[in-house]
């Protein structure tokens, strides 16, 4: 992480714009990183998550949660000193025009940040996370939302050019931790698998997923 924050200690982030900001749990690592914020805005589709979000940051003057769809940015042209979006790009289909409007209200002279989780080349810990989410990725598509599994690294890459978005430069990420098998972190993915769990109860083969889900908690 100090990597990226001396590199970005060259940037005023100035307004900022967050695209899937969700219930705000990249809020942190924003103030964290950047220098010179002037405001954030965070946008999300979902009202309870921009609520939940609101709740949170109720104290801090330069923030704000607004409810707008992403494909149709509601700002002019050149409006941002930074754009960013956090774990949102399996979010996204590919057609979406995301992306386009974040460059389009981006100043000339901004900075494009883009932090994505990807599925190759991991550690024991991680590809348990990521088999964690292809599960719950899988649920959510059986029940029409669009939650793809996670892009490779090259995929990234790939759907960041494609969109002619200049990639300056790369940084991967690992949070340190004393142990990966914490009694807070076993704690805190079981209770969302079990709840995964659940929300397959209506399916056909209900008992599959469940069966997936058990082996998912012994790992």
């Amino acid at each position: 992480m100090e990597a990226i924050k001396n590199k970005l200690s060259l940037h005023k982030a100035g307004n900022v714009l967050e695209v899937g900001t969700g219930t705000g749990e990249f809020i942190p690592t924003l103030l964290n990183i950047f220098n010179g914020i002037d405001q954030i805005i965070g946008v999300d589709m979902d009202p309870n998550s921009v609520l939940q979000a609101k709740n949170t940051y109720i104290d801090n003057t330069k923030l704000e949660f607004i409810v707008m769809n992403a494909e149709r940015l509601g700002y002019g042209d050149n409006t941002f000193d930074t754009v960013c979006i956090s774990n949102a790009l399996h979010h996204t289909p590919l057609e979406s025009k995301v992306l386009n409007e974040m460059k389009r209200v981006l100043k000339s002279n901004g900075l494009f940040f883009i932090n994505e989780l990807f599925c190759d080349n991991q550690n024991e810990a991680q590809i348990s996370h990521v088999m964690y989410h292809h599960f719950s990725s899988e649920i959510d598509r059986r029940l029409g939302i669009y939650h793809r599994q996670t892009y490779t690294k090259q995929e990234i890459l790939d759907l960041i050019n494609h969109r002619g978005i200049r990639i300056e430069s790369i940084y991967e990420h690992n949070e340190l931790k004393k142990c990966v098998r914490s009694k807070q972190d076993i704690y805190l993915v079981s209770k969302a698998c079990r709840k995964h769990i659940e929300r397959t109860k209506d399916f056909f083969d209900h008992i599959d997923f469940k069966k997936r889900g058990k082996k998912l908690l012994n790992g």
